[in-house]
């Protein structure tokens, strides 16, 4: 797992399944954090879990994966 510094710019990035249309193949949202930190914890605590999966999240470091988002979670709030 990278060493993701937490205090960063990150961009939260999803699909909301429950809004998508049938073959609806775009629909991506986006919300823009001061620090990872806040992002994960959005992530994990804000969206639902059927838009969680497909969650990721952008930084300068690069793009930070739903697993590894889970594990930064459970390092932020153990």
């Amino acid at each position: 797992m990278t060493k993701w510094n937490l205090d960063q710019a990150a961009t939260a990035l999803w699909i909301p399944v429950a809004e998508l249309a049938p073959n609806q193949i775009s629909g991506a949202q986006n919300r823009i954090f001061g620090g990872l930190r806040s992002a994960v914890l959005f992530v994990m605590d804000e969206l639902p879990p059927e838009d969680r999966g497909a969650a990721m999240i952008q930084t300068d470091q690069g793009m930070v994966s739903i697993e590894e988002i889970e594990k930064l979670y459970k390092k932020i709030k153990p």
